[in-house]
């Protein structure tokens, strides 16, 4: 807007001074015509008439303001796709052309005449015999043969029993006053080899003939009840534990050991006697041990009756 204003200005200032110099032009020429001859005035007038119709066509008005430029019109609708046109027939297609003629065979060259026998050579001496090679590697494992035949069946072997058994196991809770004698279950096991311990039943069965090693603890409880244990074989007594009040309530412990011969079947366990109690807790005071020492053969006499 700022440069169409300067140009408006410039185009202003430029007709005023042709103007102003057409009137000046004017006014000369009326003064020299009012001194000229009556005769001469007519070319005079004449004169300045074209002179004052070139002035005046020489003044052009001032240009003005371009307008704003008019928003594009709409977008006309396409007109109609026309018509495809007929596909055209195709070309004939040209005739196959004959196939070239053969050419004639050549001829078979004369063969050679076979040259004379060689004189055979004499026998060279043995070479000495050369260094054994190193050893080759591995070759590949070959695919597995067929199976062979069932053989027949061996004689039946003697079973043979494992030569170890061992275990180790705790009681937990307290047990007692009870009512009749009871066997006491030692329900933490810490070692069971050859599984002759049994968690449901507190015994002991033996699975290989031998002598063993047994040993008991045990704690009274700190009530009038006296402890009373007996360590057991099958229905026979053997060591026996007892811790007596001594009219105090205080705690006793006592243990006890033995070792005994077994035979196959037989059972070892720990009773309570009856009216007696025991005690225990997560300390584990009362515990049974045993393992085997060595195996008996069916030879060898028992040693323990």
């Amino acid at each position: 807007m700022a440069l169409r204003f300067i140009l408006l200005q410039c185009c202003i200032i430029a007709t005023l001074h042709q103007l102003s110099t057409c009137l000046a032009e004017e006014q000369s020429v009326h003064s020299q015509t009012e001194t000229i001859q009556p005769e001469s005035r007519d070319s005079a007038d004449t004169l300045h008439e074209a002179q004052t119709k070139q002035c005046t066509n020489s003044i052009h008005g001032v240009p003005g303001i371009p307008g704003i430029p008019g928003s594009p019109g709409p977008i006309g609708t396409p007109g109609l796709k026309g018509q495809n046109g007929e596909k055209g027939s195709p070309g004939s297609k040209g005739d196959k052309g004959d196939y070239g003629a053969n050419g004639q065979m050549g001829q078979k060259g004369v063969q050679g005449k076979p040259g004379p026998k060689g004189v055979q050579g004499d026998p060279g001496q043995k070479g000495s015999t050369g260094q054994s090679g190193q050893t080759g590697p591995k070759g590949q494992q070959g695919p597995p043969g067929q199976q062979g035949q069932k053989g027949d069946k061996g004689q039946a072997g003697e079973i043979q029993h494992p030569n170890r058994a061992a275990f180790s196991a705790s009681r937990t809770s307290i047990l007692g006053p009870v009512s009749e004698d009871t066997t006491v279950i030692y329900n933490k096991v810490y070692a069971n080899v050859g599984n002759g311990y049994s968690l449901s039943t507190g015994k002991f069965t033996c699975s290989i003939s031998g002598v063993y090693f047994f040993m008991m603890s045990c704690m009274r409880h700190a009530t009038p009840h006296n402890m009373y244990i007996c360590l057991m074989k099958n229905n026979e007594k053997l060591p026996c534990v007892f811790v007596s009040n001594s009219g105090q309530r205080q705690y006793g412990a006592a243990s006890n050991s033995v070792i005994i011969d077994l035979q196959e079947g037989d059972e070892v366990w720990v009773r309570l006697s009856s009216g007696r109690a025991l005690y225990s807790d997560n300390d584990e005071y009362a515990t049974l041990t045993g393992y085997l020492l060595y195996e008996n053969s069916e030879k060898k006499a028992r040693i323990y009756d």
